[in-house]
């Protein structure tokens, strides 16, 4: 009797969690219902808002988690978006031809508004160049998605009142979608190539005219004329100039100044936007870049390259070039315009029992809207091209109104940072995790750790001053004959042997020198001199692990590998303690176990990689204390005297030893600022000759990047007209014929 009884119990126990489990459940699916739609229109807005404020800022800021945060809104806008329109579409369905209730009538209503999301910000409309290659896919989203949105519309017609509101919005959104298809399309890489069209010769017309005249029995003699470009013209417009300001100049001086600057990068932007398409430049673009920056001082020259850059990031990434028309202009004042009216009519409406919460949220996204709207037209207002159109125009009163919202000397066009990486204080583990045991069997050490020890410095006026005067005197005829002057000391002579090995090798053994020399001084101990190539060795070795795909074509990753496993073990050999000296360090005696299998041999094994990690904990700081003194034992234990041969194939493997005898030898010049040119000076040839040989892809991918030291360095030269892009013979330079 007892069996029964205990079996009625436990049956009834069983349906009350069941009953209690639908119920919740039930609750659940009633509550998820009900707010879905909203939380998906809500997110759809927070991620509108997100793009639009910190899209234009990718090409300044240089943060990971800021491109992560960017990257995660781009990718989510379009989904989010789309599953709110089918919520909508699937609520319409279920009615089943019943009359729509004012609830759905509203909810219908938000559908204009996300066919307007998916119309994307102003600020950005590629996250990199590749999207820009899918501008077929969203044409045909385009007209899918506006289908959705029409047939939603015919669904919920309900009246004249809110569907008129609806079509308005409707309209707004299909522009706004067909502008980001039109971007994308225009700036897709072989449109963007086909918009800059090889200007044909001019002097056809002059060689007819002269083949006419000769036959009537005129003498024709011809004759040639210098064209000055109208860009070089233009830079004295109303006052603005190029030249240097004065040692203290005044705020109109310098206002003055950047409106000039501002000038001859717009102007030259149009010319060496071909290096982005890969085309081939002339001689004469090269003149007239020249006549503008081989006088100027380096900080003037930067800034031109900064603007130029800044609008060719707007070019590729933004809708720049669908926004920057008198159309484009009134567009986004009838979108303000209409957008306050419907939010004006909306709140006319008698009321008809909406739902508080869609009320609400309908608002919300009227609000949004007009936002979106309003920031769109100023960062229109504020951007350089606007400012270049005013100056041209001579419209300077509505010019100086924008500089005092937001002044011009203000503006910031890219990070002016480089980020520093240093392969003995990786390899010295100085910030590596508990965890890196772990890390290490996963093989994902390197990938998690890389990060914790990259930071960044500010390019200095030294080191801008230092690239601008080595472009120069490359680009003069007295430099051409050697790109690295070898006889201008004694020294170098003996350094020539760094650079004939791979380029790669040659980054690695002055990076492991420079820092032998100088990594371990602070900025305030360090020589002046000496912090452009501490500086840029640090910089360079950043690009070559985190951006191989920069720099010529070689194993630089594999070279770092084998280097950087080399100076571990030598480092780990200073760092590890003896048996006696450290008797809890039983990490190293599970991996001698041969006996040991199975699960055991397993748990053993987690439990070394516990203790080795507590280890680290313990000797965290002694090892931060021991670095200087193992960079010195790194220097002893290598016998720098000896000239090691060694096969060519096999020279990655001594990389860490010719960094140290390179280290050695300029530790043998006496002085120590001469030291500080050689190396600052190696480091910016080297510098010069890895932007020269990165493609020019690449460099547009940095843009959105917060921008690299190595694109502005590769279009300076090309404005030096020192990279290879000039294959183009001069053209035929007669102008006007003499009829005598």
């Amino acid at each position: 009797m007892i069996l029964p009884v205990v079996a009625v119990v436990s049956s009834g126990i069983v349906a009350k969690k069941m009953k209690a489990t639908q119920v919740f459940s039930s609750h659940f699916k009633e509550v998820w219902e009900e707010w879905e739609l909203r939380g998906v229109v809500f997110l759809s807005l927070t991620l509108q808002i997100l793009l639009i404020c910190m899209g234009n800022r990718r090409k300044y800021i240089r943060f990971s988690w800021f491109w992560g945060l960017i990257w995660l809104a781009y990718l989510m806008a379009d989904p989010v978006a789309i599953y709110a329109l089918g919520i909508i579409t699937n609520k319409l369905t279920k009615i089943n031809g019943h009359s729509v209730d004012a609830n759905t009538e509203l909810n219908a209503f938000w559908a204009p508004f996300l066919l307007l999301h998916l119309g994307g910000p102003d600020t950005i409309t590629a996250y990199a160049l590749e999207d820009n290659e899918l501008w077929l896919r969203h044409s045909l989203s385009l007209v899918t998605q506006t289908g959705v949105t029409f047939y939603i519309f015919l669904m919920a017609w309900t009246g004249p009142n809110i569907s008129i509101l609806a079509i308005v919005i409707i309209l707004a959104g299909f522009v706004k979608y067909g502008e980001r298809v039109y971007v994308l399309w225009a700036a897709s890489s072989e449109q963007f190539r086909d918009s800059i069209p090889d200007p044909p010769p001019n002097y056809s017309k002059i060689v007819e005219q002269h083949k006419l005249m000769k036959a009537e029995g005129y003498s024709v003699t011809p004759h040639e004329v210098i064209e000055v470009s109208d860009m070089i013209m233009e830079n004295n417009v109303n006052g603005a100039d190029l030249f240097s300001p004065e040692e203290n100049p005044d705020q109109k001086q310098i206002y003055k100044h950047r409106q000039g600057e501002l000038l001859a990068a717009r102007g030259l932007v149009n010319i060496f936007q071909r290096l982005f398409a890969d085309l081939l430049l002339s001689f004469e673009d090269r003149d007239t870049s020249l006549s503008l920056l081989k006088d100027k001082n380096f900080r003037t020259a930067f800034a031109i390259i900064e603007i130029e850059l800044g609008i060719m990031y707007d070019l590729l990434y933004t809708k720049a070039k669908a926004i920057h028309t008198r159309w484009g202009f009134a567009r986004r004042i009838f979108g303000l315009v209409s957008t306050c009216i419907v939010l004006i009519l909306f709140s006319e409406i008698e009321d008809q029992q909406y739902s508080t919460a869609d009320l609400y949220m309908t608002f919300i996204l009227l609000a949004v809207a007009i936002f979106l709207e309003i920031y769109a037209l100023a960062v229109l207002l504020f951007s350089d091209r606007t400012a270049c159109w005013l100056i041209k125009r001579k419209k300077l009163t509505i010019l100086d109104l924008i500089n005092w919202l937001r002044p011009l000397t203000k503006r910031r066009r890219w990070s002016d940072h480089m980020a520093q990486f240093s392969l003995l204080s990786f390899a010295f583990k100085e910030k590596h995790l508990p965890c890196h045991r772990i890390l290490e069997c996963l093989h994902i050490d390197e990938i998690v750790e890389k990060p914790l020890y990259k930071h960044h410095k500010k390019v200095t006026d030294d080191m801008k001053k230092l690239i601008v005067n080595h472009i120069k005197e490359m680009q003069s005829p007295c430099a051409a004959k050697a790109t690295w002057d070898v006889n201008k000391s004694e020294h170098k002579e003996h350094l020539q042997w760094t650079m004939e090995l791979e380029f790669d090798q040659t980054i690695l053994i002055w990076h492991i020198a420079t820092e032998l020399l100088y990594g371990l001084e602070n900025d305030k101990n360090l020589h002046h001199k000496a912090k452009p190539g501490k500086y840029l060795s640090r910089y360079m070795l950043y690009i070559l692990v985190m951006h191989p795909e920069m720099l010529p074509t070689g194993i630089g990753r594999i070279k770092f590998r084998e280097t950087y496993i080399e100076a571990m073990k030598f480092f780990d050999g200073l760092k590890s303690f003896k048996a006696d000296e450290d008797p809890d360090d039983e990490a190293s005696s599970f991996d001698n176990e041969e006996d040991i299998g199975g699960y055991r041999k397993y748990a053993k094994r987690c439990a070394g990689f516990c203790t080795s990690a507590w280890q680290h904990i313990k000797k965290r700081k002694k090892r931060k204390l021991d670095i200087t003194s193992a960079f010195n034992q790194l220097q002893e234990q290598v016998n720098t005297e000896l000239d090691l041969l060694v096969a060519r194939g096999e020279k990655s493997k001594y990389v860490l030893f010719h960094g140290c005898r390179l280290a050695w030898q300029l530790r043998q010049i006496e002085n120590g600022i001469m030291e500080g040119d050689i190396v600052g000076e190696t480091w910016v040839k080297i510098l010069c000759d890895a932007a020269i040989k990165c493609k020019a892809k690449y460099h547009a991918q940095q843009l959105r990047r917060g921008g690299e030291l190595l694109t502005h360095v590769w279009l300076m030269m090309a404005h030096f007209g020192l990279t290879d892009h000039y294959q183009i013979a001069h053209a035929p330079a007669i102008a006007e014929l003499i009829v005598h």
